[in-house]
């Protein structure tokens, strides 16, 4: 395997990546998250095996020094440790199919950057940025089709989400495209042509943002567009750039004046985008999620300072610091919606300091080092960065923003890097037995990094379709293989099987195999709460299956166990009323369901409706 084929897989691999935002398949649970996911996984993992080899061959392609190398490594070095020494390393490490992320995703991102930052030169990242961009046109066109009703919204209502099932995250996309398209339309300043294309584009991506309805992205967007013309509007080495930024600080205050006074008319109140920006102040730091969670964020970094609770452990927190008063809004948080905050409460002060170090190489590397960009140039790219940043204050990142961060970081890294031609570019003969180790590797990690995963996720679905079937045998048969096969989704392959449990145990299958799915399911459920131990969820998960069973005790033990983690929550006591009565003890339950009146006011009405129940059946 030569130089140039290394080199032909390695870039096939990259300018797939800008394209991995339409993946999404039906065959997979969670499918908008884990084709991507998965997808995003494989051809990191191929890439980054080639490059290793051309790397060991040709010194030209090898890391380069900078200070957001030196940043990211900090970075993944103490969320590392955080994830290793939090309160649930094996979850940490793995994360599950709805968020696929965990510290797999951070090893992916890191050799991501690593392969991008050191084979691209500045005509190949040209490329790759208007290949992005392309494909953020595409996205616009589906986006199009779904704002006709043509394409079905995914999350349903009108907020518009393209391939990527959430509004928020498809905001999140357009923005980071937008300022690259400024990029490219001030570079091309001379081609008037291309300036139309690319001006173009960025009023089809702000019409798609506009239509996302997500209010920390179009004030993300805002904020940018402010201080780049603030930043030029002394510039006086570009006028026609000083005059767009008067230009562009006229309109903002013209618009941010006149949304203000037409805050209350009825084009604002019957527009559903204008009236969530009306109401920001008032609904969502007013009994919203962000005012429960917040709060609680802040309180799980006091507690585990140093490097916090680990990844994917929020839920910890939660648990702990659950107000009654949430009980009309979601049922489980598992972030924080602010990114910052979730740095903080997953790596403590040291992983949320060195997630900032990434924000701070960047500008530094921008303003400080040798850029070789022109001031125009710097002050996009400052602004996209602000944006993202006043964007992250309200929401949490996923794939599709963390690989568009990082290309970001590797290009600053890559171009503006000082020693670039001074590197030695004298090829060397690579060892015969390279490429045959390399390719076990690979093979091994494709294997059981994702393999196994998907045929697990895929079999959970298969499972699902066959219980709705009313096909009992092949749903119990296949939720074993789904358990069995893989360690990243296991929790939910657990949630799966009770639900269905009831369904399987009272069905069409023999008395034996009943027994048999009976054991499978039992050992499955203690797994995860010895595993998980300190997990409400799990815990109630636990009590709910033994109460659908008939072990009664069993789940008096798990749910009153789920009651000592989250105390505040009215599921745990209402599920713990129907075992009482279920064995009989009335007295217990309706003790239980008047402790839930006097914890929720709100739902005394409900709870005295079922001691009415329980007291005219006894």
């Amino acid at each position: 395997m030569n130089k140039d084929t290394l080199k032909w897989v390695i870039f096939a691999g990259l300018f797939f990546v800008p394209f991995i935002p339409f993946l999404v398949s039906s065959e997979f649970f969670f499918p908008f998250i884990t084709t991507k996911a998965f997808a995003w996984r494989i051809i990191v993992e191929i890439i980054f095996a080639a490059w290793i080899l051309l790397a060991l061959s040709v010194p030209e392609y090898r890391p380069r020094k900078s200070i957001i190398l030196y940043a990211f490594a900090l970075f993944l070095i103490i969320v590392g440790l955080s994830d290793l020494f939090g309160v649930a390393p094996v979850k940490s490490f793995w994360s599950n199919y709805e968020r696929m992320e965990g510290y797999v995703l951070l090893l992916h991102l890191g050799m991501f950057f690593v392969v991008i930052g050191s084979v691209f030169k500045e005509i190949d990242w040209k490329r790759w940025w208007n290949t992005s961009l392309f494909a953020s046109f595409l996205m616009v066109i589906y986006c199009a089709f779904q704002l006709l009703g043509t394409i079905r919204i995914n999350q349903g209502g009108v907020r518009v989400d393209g391939t990527l099932g959430n509004a928020t995250y498809l905001a999140i996309y357009m923005l980071f495209h937008i300022f690259i398209a400024l990029l490219f339309l001030w570079r091309e300043k001379k081609n008037a042509s291309l300036r139309w294309v690319y001006g173009i584009l960025i009023l089809l991506q702000g019409w798609i943002l506009y239509h996302t309805a997500t209010r920390g992205a179009i004030l993300g967007l805002i904020g940018g567009l402010l201080l780049m013309a603030v930043l030029n509007v002394r510039n006086r080495e570009d006028k026609w750039f000083r005059k767009l930024s008067v230009a562009v600080l006229a309109a903002l205050v013209i618009l941010t004046g006149g949304f203000y006074l037409a805050r209350e008319s009825a084009l604002v109140k019957n527009s559903l985008v204008l009236n969530r920006f009306a109401s920001i102040s008032t609904k969502e730091f007013n009994g919203g999620g962000r005012s429960f969670v917040w709060p609680m964020a802040l309180k799980g970094m006091k507690e585990r300072p140093l490097l916090g609770w680990g990844q994917d452990n929020f839920n910890y927190v939660f648990n702990e610091h659950y107000d009654p008063k949430m009980y009309v809004l979601e049922p489980w948080f598992d972030r924080a919606h602010n990114i910052f905050l979730d740095w903080g409460v997953a790596g403590g002060i040291l992983g949320l300091l060195s997630y900032l170090s990434l924000y701070a190489a960047f500008l530094w590397m921008l303003w400080k080092g040798n850029s070789a960009l022109a001031y125009e140039e710097r002050t996009i790219l400052t602004a996209l960065l602000a944006a993202y940043f006043f964007h992250n204050f309200f929401v949490f990142d996923q794939l599709v923003s963390y690989f568009l961060f990082i290309a970001l970081l590797a290009y600053l890294h890559s171009c503006l890097n000082p020693v670039l031609e001074k590197r030695p570019v004298k090829e060397k003969e690579l060892n015969p037995a390279a490429i045959p180790l390399m390719l076990v590797v690979l093979g091994a990690a494709l294997y059981f990094m994702n393999v196994r995963s998907m045929m697990a996720n895929t079999t959970l679905i298969s499972s699902l379709i066959a219980v709705q079937s009313g096909d009992h045998a092949r749903a119990a048969k296949s939720f074993e293989r789904a358990y069995s096969l893989s360690r990243l989704g296991r929790p939910e392959a657990v949630e799966q099987i009770v639900a269905a449990a009831p369904a399987l145990l009272s069905g069409n299958l023999p008395a034996e195999r009943k027994n048999d799915f009976y054991n499978f399911a039992n050992n499955a459920v203690l797994g995860q709460v010895e595993e998980l131990s300190t997990d409400a969820r799990y815990q109630l998960i636990a009590g709910v299956f033994y109460a659908q069973t008939g072990s009664l005790d069993e789940a008096i033990k798990y749910l009153t166990r789920a009651k000592e983690l989250i105390p505040g929550k009215p599921q745990v006591y209402i599920e713990l009323a129907q075992v009482y009565y279920a064995k009989g003890d009335k007295n217990k339950a309706i003790e239980t369901l008047r402790f839930v009146s006097e914890l929720i006011p709100e739902l005394a009405p409900q709870m005295e409706e079922y001691v009415r129940q329980i007291q005219n059946n006894f």
